[in-house]
């Protein structure tokens, strides 16, 4: 009888052992599947994040490009309110102008500019306002005989740039 309890205590340790292993492989598949999974979540939360600022920086460029597009329009008007000056000039290459800006709109030049008169002399600074429709000089005498509404004074008021 003794040899028979030993054989069933036996028998039951190997059953245990065998359980033990079953359960150890189960253990470290599950924390083989959890690994993986934990490392999946991560690769793709890291692909987001470079996706997320990959659009960032897309959509700062995008706003980078539009404003130095703005600022490459206004430049190309304000050159041609320039050259509208200049051809109204008796010496255009002795032309100067300083102090020159466009209004917000973008509809007209503000600016004092000097040239030579008839006699080759330089004239002085004087204030201009310059848009698509033409060009008023500050105390021009030709001013009086203008229609009201392209004078100096009412276009100054009307561009808001004096």
């Amino acid at each position: 009888m003794a040899i028979a309890g030993a054989a069933v205590i036996g028998t039951g340790a190997c059953d245990k052992a065998k359980n033990r292993t079953s359960n150890e492989a189960a253990l470290a598949a599950a924390i083989e599947q959890a690994r993986r999974e934990e490392a999946d979540a991560d690769r793709r939360m890291r692909e987001r994040a470079v996706e997320q600022e990959q659009q960032r920086r897309e959509a700062e460029q995008a706003a980078i490009d539009a404003q130095a597009e703005q600022e490459d329009a206004r430049r190309v008007k304000q050159a041609g309110f320039e050259a509208q000056v200049r051809a109204t000039l008796v010496d255009p290459s002795s032309f100067q102008i300083r102090n020159q800006r466009l209004t917000a709109d973008g509809s007209a030049l503000c600016a004092e500019v000097n040239a030579k008169n008839k006699r080759g002399v330089y004239a002085g600074f004087r204030r201009v306002i310059v848009t698509d429709t033409g060009i008023s000089f500050d105390l021009d005498p030709d001013d009086n005989y203008r229609r009201p509404e392209i004078r100096f004074a009412a276009i100054s008021k009307l561009t808001g740039c004096y």
